[in-house]
C-alpha cells in the first residue's frame, strides 16, 4: 500500500467516472437544463478575476495561522499551525466548482446562504458575488484567526453582503437559521462524519422551500460520508440528486419525480 493514498476514494472515483450518465441520453429535461446553464463549462466570466487572483496571491502567503478542528458537539478540539499557503492547497475547493456554485446560484436567483466551513473564504467570496447586495451568506467557521483571515479577504474583493459566524457548527448554524429565517442554498463543507452530516441535514430541513438547494463536500470521502450521503438521497423530502463526485446536489422540487443522477464535472 503506498503511504499516504486513499485507495477507497480512487475506486470509488473511477466507478463514478464509469457509470456517470453522459448527457446525450440525459432523460431528465431539469437537469440537462442545468447542466448545461450551470455545470458545464461556462464561457470566460471576468467577473471571476479578482477571486482568482486573491487565490493566487493566498498560495504565495506564509502566513501562520492556527487551525482548530472540532469534533461534532464537543467543546474539544485539536489545533495545528498552518500557513495560509498550506491552507489553500489543503481546503480550497477547486475554482471550477466554485464557479459551479455561482453559476446555480444565479440561476435560481438564491438570495439566503448558509456555508458551513469558511476557510480563507474563496468559495465564500464566490457566493457573495454570485446572490449580489441584495442576497445575504452567512458562512460559519471555527477557528479565530482564519475566520478573521477570511473577513479580510472578502473586505478585500469589497464584498459586503458575506458575514461570518466564528464558531462551532453546532452552535452557529441554529443562529444562522434563525437569523436568515429561510434557507435557499447551503453549502455543507466541514465535519466530515456520518452523524453530524445527517444531524446538518436535518437542522436545514425545516428551513427550506421546495426550490432550495443543498450541496454536500466529499460525499465519498469515507465509508461515513457515503452512508450519510446515501441516507440523504433516500429521504422522503429529496426529489433529485446530482452526483458530481466532489460534490453532491440535493433538490426538493415536488413537481420532480424522484431520480438520482451521476454526472462527470472535468
Amino acid at each position: 500500500m503506498i503511504p499516504g493514498i486513499n485507495f477507497t476514494y480512487c475506486r470509488h472515483f473511477i466507478r463514478h467516472y464509469l457509470s456517470a450518465t453522459r448527457i446525450d441520453v440525459l432523460h431528465s429535461p431539469f437537469v440537462f437544463n442545468l447542466y448545461n446553464s450551470c455545470i458545464k463549462r461556462q464561457p470566460t466570466n471576468h467577473a471571476f478575476n479578482d477571486i482568482e487572483l486573491l487565490r493566487k496571491r493566498l498560495k504565495a502567503d506564509c502566513t501562520v495561522l492556527l487551525q482548530k478542528d472540532f469534533g461534532a458537539g464537543s467543546s474539544l478540539f485539536s489545533a495545528k499551525k498552518r500557513s495560509v499557503r498550506e491552507l489553500v492547497y489543503l481546503h480550497a475547493k477547486q475554482a471550477r466548482l466554485q464557479q459551479i456554485f455561482y453559476y446555480l446560484i444565479r440561476k435560481f436567483k438564491y438570495t439566503r446562504i448558509v456555508e458551513l466551513g469558511t476557510s480563507l473564504g474563496l468559495t465564500t467570496a464566490y457566493l457573495s458575488k454570485a446572490t449580489g447586495e441584495a442576497g445575504s451568506v452567512l458562512s460559519v467557521e471555527g477557528a479565530d484567526e482564519i475566520a478573521t483571515a477570511a473577513q479580510n479577504n472578502l473586505n478585500r474583493l469589497g464584498l459586503t453582503n458575506a458575514r461570518i459566524l466564528t464558531g462551532t457548527f453546532d452552535n452557529m448554524l441554529p443562529q444562522a437559521l434563525a437569523e436568515l429565517g429561510k434557507v435557499d442554498f447551503a453549502y455543507v463543507d466541514g465535519n466530515h462524519q456520518y452523524q453530524p452530516t445527517l444531524n446538518y441535514f436535518h437542522q436545514l430541513l425545516p428551513y427550506l422551500h421546495n426550490n432550495s438547494m443543498l450541496i454536500f463536500d466529499d460525499i465519498y470521502w469515507s465509508k461515513g460520508m457515503l452512508k450519510a450521503w446515501t441516507e440523504i438521497k433516500n429521504h422522503p423530502d429529496v426529489t433529485v440528486t446530482v452526483d458530481l463526485f466532489y460534490v453532491g446536489l440535493v433538490f426538493f422540487r415536488r413537481e420532480q419525480v424522484k431520480e438520482h443522477f451521476r454526472l462527470r464535472v472535468f
